[in-house]
């Protein structure tokens, strides 16, 4: 089997299962902030609280997240247009490249912010305190809700149209009907998750 091919293939799955099924998750546990401080710490530390909730991000999460990545990265230097693409098709080329390395550098700025940050000042636990405060301050709340809202964004849609692409590199799309149903699938798919996400963050904006 072709290496590109089988980097093609591996680099699809993980950007579906698991990255982007816990990114559904999480667009879903952000949903709590319209509930509350407490409601949202508690929802949020259940899990961490978990003696296997470390371990669970590393392997589940972590590992295939910058595993994605890095094969994302060399993709970009590797693949070519085909020139039987369309216009839109070549649009969402691009932009799937250009949103993975924007989501990229969003994931580590987001980890530092609600992960690492609050670990080393000592207020870990009060997530929703410590989100509500960053979208509110008056010096950087601007450029915190605007790194929020074009990351979020960006990993809905590099999700979104990654899954139409996962349905062809698998073979799971291969009639013209078929990708066409994908397709609109993924745009559904992309609204709703969108929604949802704009819905939350609504909650400290």
């Amino acid at each position: 089997m072709d290496s590109h091919f089988l980097t093609r293939r591996i680099h699809s799955l993980t950007g579906i299962v698991p990255v982007g099924l816990f990114l559904v998750y999480h667009l879903y546990l952000q949903l709590y902030l319209h509930s509350g401080a407490e409601t949202y710490n508690t929802a949020v530390n259940s899990f961490y609280d978990s003696p296997l909730a470390i371990w669970t991000l590393v392997i589940v999460v972590y590992i295939p997240l910058f595993f994605h990545a890095f094969l994302g990265v060399r993709l970009i230097f590797e693949s070519t247009v085909q020139p039987s693409y369309t216009y839109f098709s070549h649009l969402l080329y691009w932009l799937q490249r250009i949103s993975g390395i924007g989501v990229l550098l969003f994931i580590l700025a987001h980890v530092w912010n609600t992960q690492f940050g609050p670990w080393i000042s000592g207020t870990w636990g009060t997530h929703f305190e410590h989100l509500s405060s960053g979208f509110s301050d008056p010096e950087s709340g601007i450029i915190t809700k605007t790194v929020y809202l074009l990351g979020v964004l960006g990993a809905v849609f590099h999700f979104a149209n990654g899954f139409n692409t996962f349905c062809m590199t698998w073979g799971i799309a291969l009639t013209p009907k078929s990708q066409i149903r994908v397709r609109i699938f993924s745009i559904l798919l992309f609204l709703i998750l969108s929604a949802s996400a704009l819905y939350a963050l609504s909650a400290i904006w």
